[in-house]
């Protein structure tokens, strides 16, 4: 049985993302590029994994960033490249980053295999999420992010 609060609460936020955003994210604001958008995403996934690593907690959002973020980075560069990211599911992103000529099949199938078996474990099922596990993807995110910050010589990275 639903509570009155519960619908409440979700009649709330049917709502909030019905309007436009009141008080839109610093560095997100003004973005039309659908590429940007996606690099400065992770950007700030990234941004906030880091900082909840420097206070030694929360692995499991540590995780799920870690690997959005490594998603947001691949999109930016092939939307970069030409390619059509639109409705295109989590394990395509790895597929489309071989294509855009970003890593080997080779590293995009340990990448799929990592999100299939680990994100999922730590997220959803009965792994538990730890220190070394949330800092050794935080730190695969990172290093796949300035790779492709590099190899796009963008200047719309919001990183440090």
């Amino acid at each position: 049985m639903t509570s009155k609060k519960l619908e409440a609460a979700l009649a709330d936020a049917e709502d909030a993302f019905q309007r436009k955003p009141e008080n839109p994210e610093v560095g997100l604001e003004h973005v039309s590029d659908p590429a940007t958008l996606q690099l400065r995403k992770s950007c700030r996934l990234l941004d906030a994994a880091g900082f909840l690593l420097d206070r030694n907690g929360h692995f499991t959002v540590i995780i799920e960033s870690s690997f959005v973020a490594i998603e947001r980075s691949i999109q930016f560069y092939v939307e970069e490249k030409g390619y059509d990211v639109a409705e295109q599911r989590h394990a395509e992103v790895y597929e489309l980053g071989v294509r855009a000529g970003l890593f080997s099949r080779d590293i995009a199938e340990r990448l799929e295999e990592l999100w299939t078996e680990n994100r999922s474990e730590s997220y959803y099922r009965t792994g538990v999420a730890g220190e070394y596990r949330a800092r050794t993807i935080y730190e695969l995110a990172v290093q796949l992010h300035d790779e492709i910050v590099q190899l796009t010589r963008t200047q719309d990275c919001l990183c440090e």
